[in-house]
């Protein structure tokens, strides 16, 4: 599987490096080599943020200047021409249930086409079959797509989940020194490639503000710190109607800082009655991706996680629209000569940077900063960058113990006994025998669920069909969504999941229905899972070890997938 999933993403490579010397001799093609890529889809960040990372990899830097992702599904089709104008390539991503349900891709494929985008190949992902049959009978049946696209790939889960990147290393590597009397052919030992995926970002610094208000913040990322991860920065002033400049300053940028002082008055950045930045941070975010986009508040009394949630909850647009958000007081540009607003900002670069490498202990864009630094020695390890001089000494007796990296934290209105079977489950020798907290919630008892939250390393909101409706945010007389919203924040929307159970249905029609009437628990957890009174009691049975139980297949699929999420 890992060669075939190599053999596709090579022919993507091999498109774009056609299509860039056909580019090559016209006016308005880039001075500097590769396209500027837009990965456009309907999907969530976390369904296409594989491709990202590969198409960002060294093994396309000749083919590849800048990447994005641009999320199209609510935005009019009448602006995309406007939106796209700067991108000379583009991947339009889908899912396999999208061509045979509802209004089909291949309608966007032709408007995206029809609009200068000749430069476009279709990804078609998570299919079943990924074979070359598969995709002639798609193409035979949208017979148009080939007027529209340059190709369209079909990528199956076994195939992502290959060991594929091995192959991706542009980096010569050393020939082994053969043994003495060891024939050259046939006998050398495999010196496996590693992966190499840097990324340095053009920073662009968005705001109402005067330049002095962030000089403190340009100066820090110019430093010696942030060299590996920036590579320059831009200040971009933002007008009333000056989108044409905003988007002159963009075309410059691949990570975007929307910087805020609350010495403007108040912290009013969108939703809010006379919010400053309403329509240009739904507009940095569509253009720079949200995952390339942060928040910085600047100048606060308080820049508490107590601050932070509330912020998200009030003004909610800004964890929707980007990837963190990060409240810096004026005490922490003084205390330590500034290295505790330093090491906020940096310490977002460093999990960026891991998360683009694949690492899954990397932490989540809106998960609690859990002190300046609880573990010096451990953060020094990560970058050569931060030295034991940046590091504020923490107070002797004020730094809680880490969280343990197996304990998982069950937060629910119901019963323990409702979700016993999901307890036996973690707790399993399949799941690494994890430490399960339980939680009840109840009307006023945030500070117990704060604390039940520090301790653990990942957390479910769980829900049982047996209270009635399923009604857990965004809905009349929703029972999760201050809970959902602290553990979220808290925690990190990666290492959060919903499950409900004692349902009659656990089909994708009605997880469907349910994530678009409670948008809320796609943008605050990494997945929802839905059980049927049978398939609780088929894991129960499994985990108790019954003679004879056995899980059905989807069944099967849904618990792997939780353990990938919470291990």
């Amino acid at each position: 599987m890992a060669d075939v999933m190599y053999q596709k993403l090579n022919q993507i490579k091999e498109i774009m490096e056609k299509t860039k010397e056909i580019t090559k001799g016209k006016k308005s093609s880039p001075v500097t080599p590769g396209h500027n890529i837009a990965i456009i889809s309907t999907l969530e960040e976390k369904d296409v943020q594989w491709l990202l990372t590969v198409i960002s990899s060294q093994h396309f830097q000749e083919q590849v200047k800048n990447v994005n992702l641009i999320n199209i599904k609510n935005i009019k089709e009448s602006k995309w021409e406007k939106l796209l104008v700067e991108y000379t390539f583009c991947i339009y991503v889908s899912k396999e249930h999208q061509w045979t349900q509802g209004t089909s891709p291949s309608k966007a494929v032709k408007s995206l086409s029809s609009q200068g985008k000749k430069n476009l190949i279709v990804v078609i992902d998570d299919v079943n079959d990924g074979s070359d049959e598969k995709k002639m009978g798609i193409k035979k049946h949208y017979s148009d797509l080939k007027k529209y696209a340059r190709d369209l790939f079909l990528f199956s889960r076994m195939e992502k989940e290959s060991d594929y990147l091995k192959f991706f290393d542009n980096s010569p590597q050393p020939e082994p020194v053969p043994e003495p009397n060891q024939s050259r052919r046939g006998s050398q030992p495999v010196i496996a490639p590693k992966v190499v995926i840097g990324i340095r970002y053009r920073v662009g610094i968005f705001s109402r503000s005067a330049d002095r208000d962030f000089a403190w913040l340009s100066t820090l990322l110019t430093s010696e710190p942030f060299k590996d991860h920036v590579l320059s920065v831009r200040p971009c002033f933002i007008s009333n109607n000056g989108f044409q400049k905003m988007n002159e300053d963009l075309s410059h940028c691949s990570f975007g800082i929307l910087y805020h002082t609350k010495n403007k008055g108040r912290v009013n950045i969108t939703g809010v009655t006379d919010s400053l930045y309403d329509e240009e941070l739904e507009h940095l975010s569509v253009t720079l991706g949200k995952k390339n986009l942060i928040v910085v508040i600047d100048d606060l009394e308080d820049a508490s996680d107590q601050v932070k949630i509330r912020l998200l909850h009030t003004q909610s647009k800004i964890a929707d629209f980007s990837d963190d958000l990060i409240l810096i007081s004026l005490q922490d540009k003084i205390d330590n000569m500034g290295q505790t607003a330093k090491l906020k900002i940096l310490q977002y670069f460093l999990r960026l940077s891991d998360e683009r490498l694949g690492n899954p202990t990397a932490n989540s864009g809106y998960e609690k900063h859990r002190g300046s630094i609880s573990n010096p020695s451990l953060d020094r390890s990560r970058s050569s960058s931060v030295t034991s001089a940046e590091i504020p000494a923490q107070p002797t007796g004020h730094a809680p113990p880490a969280p343990s990296r197996s304990t998982i934290g069950i937060f629910s209105r119901s019963d323990k006994d409702d979700y016993l079977w999901l307890e036996r489950l973690l707790t399993s020798e399949e799941f690494g025998q994890k430490d399960v907290l339980g939680h009840k919630i109840s009307g006023h008892d945030n500070e117990a669920l704060r604390e039940v939250a520090f301790k653990s390393k990942f957390g479910i909101l769980y829900h049982s069909f047996k209270r009635g409706k399923i009604r857990l945010t965004d809905v009349n007389d929703s029972l999760y969504n201050e809970e959902l919203l602290q553990l979220s924040t808290k925690l990190g929307k990666r290492k959060m999941i919903v499950v409900i159970d004692d349902l009659d249905d656990s089909g994708d029609k009605l997880k469907h229905k349910i994530l678009e009437k409670q948008p809320s628990l796609g943008r605050l957890a990494a997945e929802t899972f839905l059980f049927t009174t049978a398939e609780k009691k088929e894991v129960d049975h499994q985990s108790q070890g019954k003679h004879g139980s056995k899980m059905s297949k989807s069944t099967r699929e849904k618990i792997s997938r939780i353990k990938q999420i919470l291990t």
